[in-house]
């Protein structure tokens, strides 16, 4: 029965991402909402945490719902926090991206390419880990996605996760599907 579901939810996913438009799925925003904070403490993110882990979502206006859906789920699965953390949630669009300078990780809905490009670009110079509901963006630069397949698993774009200076714990790789551009398959 799960195995159906998964199936489902990755036809459903890759339909919507090639109509250039997407449509959100409640099982995929809650899969993202238990790995998000977890990413961060299986990275070298964790030693920027002070008190709180800093999470930031960017979406279009038009995506304001899914991202305070998304808000929602995770509150929900880590109402107390996670690791002695509480989570410091923030609700975004693409044009006020700077609202999320202190975040150790920025969530990207889909968009346009012009408004993904500038989001990467701001996680370089931030140093913030970048990851995206829709993992085409691995293309544009993004570090981290979830593959979904058989299993969910997190997928890794170690190339640009190390050009941001940023490291990943061993077991991260090891559980994670890397992702290779066209140029070094």
């Amino acid at each position: 029965m799960f195995s159906l579901l998964i199936r489902l939810v990755t036809i459903i996913f890759f339909y919507s991402t090639t109509l250039n438009a997407t449509i959100y799925d409640n099982v995929t925003l809650s899969l993202f909402s238990k790995i998000i904070p977890r990413i961060v403490l299986m990275s070298s993110q964790k030693e920027q945490i002070k008190e709180t882990i800093d999470l930031c979502i960017v979406g279009d206006k038009i995506d304001e719902r899914v991202a305070l859906t998304m808000i929602d789920k995770l509150t929900d699965t880590y109402p107390n926090g996670i690791n002695n953390h509480l989570l410091k949630l923030t609700n975004t669009t693409y044009s006020t991206i700077e609202k999320c300078q202190s975040s150790q990780l920025i969530f990207l809905l889909s968009s346009n390419e012009q408004n993904i490009d500038k989001a990467v670009q701001y996680t370089h110079k931030h140093r913030a880990i970048s990851m995206s509901y829709d993992p085409l963006y691995l293309e544009n630069g993004v570090q981290v996605s979830l593959f979904l397949g058989r299993k969910v698993t997190p997928y890794l774009n170690i190339n640009e996760l190390r050009k941001n200076g940023i490291d990943v714990d061993n077991l991260l790789i090891r559980i994670s599907k890397i992702y290779l551009s066209e140029g070094e398959k």
